[in-house]
C-alpha cells in the first residue's frame, strides 16, 4: 500500500485522475477517455472510478485492470466507496440503489433505495452512509435502513459524504455551501460555511478533510480552518471526486 496520497478525478477540458501528496502537490496523473463521476482508492495501490454503466479499476500508474460494464445501459453509477475487501457503488437511472461487489468487481449483492444518491461512504460497522438531497441515509450493507437524517431546510443538497473513525463529514450546497461534521448517529457536531460549491469530500488524517470544487482542491481542518487551496491553472478542469490514502480508505 502506498500511504499518504490524495487522489482526485477530473473532467472538462481533460478527463482522468491525479495522484497528489497530502500537501496537494501533483506527483502523477492519468488521462482517460471517460467522464468519471467519482473516485475511491483501493487497498492495493489501485483506484476505482464510476462512469455511466461502467466501474473502472486502474492501478495508480494508469494501467486498466478491469472495465466492469453493467448490461443495462440505463444504469448510471454515481458514487463509490472501497474498503479492504468490498466495493460499494450507488446507481440511478432505470434503477435506484447500491451494489456490493468484491475487489474484482463481481457483484455479491445489491439493494434498492428509491433515492438518487450523490455520494456514498463505508462506515466502521458493516454499514453505509448515503447523501441525497437534504437527507443523509444510514444503511446496513444488507440494505436495512438504520436512519434517515433529514435537514429541516429542503433547499440544502448534500453532495457527498465521507466517514473516518467516529465522524461523518458531508458536503452541501443550495441555500448554504459548506460541510458538516457529525457523529455516527448523524448528530451534528459542527459545520463550516465555505462559500463555494463542493463536489466531493474525503476525510484525511489528524482531523482534516479534502474538498473538490471546480478547478480547486482544498485542504481544511475539521474546525473550518483552510490549510491550502490548490488551484489548477486551467479553469475548464472540474474535479469531480476525491479520495485519500493513509492508514484508512475514504
Amino acid at each position: 500500500m502506498i500511504n499518504n496520497k490524495v487522489l482526485a478525478s477530473y473532467n472538462g477540458s481533460q478527463r482522468g485522475f491525479t495522484v497528489r501528496s497530502m500537501q496537494l502537490e501533483q506527483e502523477s496523473f492519468v488521462n482517460g477517455d471517460f467522464n468519471f463521476e467519482n473516485i475511491a482508492a483501493g487497498p492495493n495501490n489501485d483506484v476505482y472510478l464510476p462512469s455511466a454503466n461502467h466501474i473502472y479499476h486502474y492501478d495508480l500508474d494508469g494501467k486498466l485492470i478491469k472495465d466492469m460494464a453493467f448490461p443495462d445501459a440505463g444504469i448510471d453509477y454515481t458514487g463509490i466507496a472501497v474498503t479492504n475487501n468490498r466495493v460499494f457503488a450507488t446507481y440511478e437511472g432505470s434503477q435506484l440503489g447500491v451494489t456490493v461487489r468484491d475487489l474484482d468487481l463481481n457483484q455479491i449483492s445489491f439493494f434498492a433505495t428509491g433515492i438518487k444518491a450523490n455520494g456514498i461512504a463505508a462506515g466502521p460497522n458493516n454499514d453505509l452512509y448515503l447523501a441525497a438531497g437534504n437527507h443523509i441515509y444510514h444503511y446496513n450493507i444488507d440494505g436495512t435502513l438504520i436512519q434517515d437524517m433529514v435537514f429541516p431546510d429542503d433547499s440544502i443538497n448534500y453532495t457527498d459524504v465521507s466517514v473516518i473513525g467516529q465522524r461523518v463529514y458531508a458536503a452541501y450546497n443550495g441555500s448554504q455551501e459548506g460541510f458538516t461534521v457529525r457523529d455516527l448517529q448523524l448528530k451534528q457536531l459542527s459545520f463550516t460555511n465555505t462559500g463555494f460549491d463542493i463536489n466531493a469530500v474525503a476525510a484525511g488524517p489528524d482531523n482534516t478533510l479534502y474538498l473538490s470544487s471546480g478547478n480547486h482542491l482544498y485542504h481544511y481542518q475539521s474546525n473550518g480552518t483552510l490549510l491550502k487551496n490548490m488551484t489548477f491553472p486551467d479553469d475548464r478542469i472540474n474535479y469531480s471526486g476525491i479520495s485519500v490514502i493513509f492508514t484508512s480508505l475514504t
